[in-house]
């Protein structure tokens, strides 16, 4: 089945450029390339980042955050955020 994964960060002061710059490095290196990857979008609105991917199923996302790769982007997000991201997992109920 189908899953869309949502993150949603805000910035600290004056890092928004950074963290910008760390989403959309992952998105296109690691994430698009990812097997069962369907769909990666990152959106910004002020200090707010949304990275927004879709995988063709549950087992292809957990692959992808099994990487080291992605290990390491998780790892180097705190420093440039305000407080814990919102990491959220929904399965596509209608085709």
């Amino acid at each position: 089945m189908a899953v869309f994964r949502i993150l949603e960060a805000t910035a600290r002061p004056g890092a928004v450029a950074r963290l910008s710059e760390l989403v959309v490095r992952q998105e296109q290196e690691i994430v698009a390339k990812a097997p069962g990857i369907v769909f990666v979008q990152t959106l910004r609105s002020g200090d707010r980042v949304m990275a927004v991917s879709s995988w063709a199923s549950v087992d292809d996302m957990k692959r992808y955050l099994d990487r080291p790769e992605t290990g390491a982007f998780y790892r180097a997000l705190p420093e440039l955020l305000m407080g814990v991201p919102s990491v959220r997992t929904y399965e596509v109920i209608s085709p």
